[in-house]
């Protein structure tokens, strides 16, 4: 009988850490946190903001960040 223990590294499934979040171009300081509110979109718009935690200001994801960041 065996007493090894099958991990999930073992077995090649352990998942990546999620992405970091950039920093805010306006402050430098702040991390950008994803705003998905929808009184915060558009009419016809799906998409999320970012929201910097230090400024409080929101910007626009770029297409990189709309296709790293969901």
């Amino acid at each position: 009988m065996s007493t090894r223990i099958s991990t999930t590294a073992e077995r090649g499934s352990v998942p990546s850490p999620p992405p970091i979040p950039p920093t805010c171009p306006n402050c430098r300081q702040g991390l950008l946190w994803k705003d998905t509110r929808a009184e915060i979109r558009e009419n016809d718009e799906h998409h999320w903001r970012w929201w910097c935690g230090n400024c409080s200001k929101r910007f626009r994801p770029t297409e990189e960040h709309l296709r790293r960041f969901n």
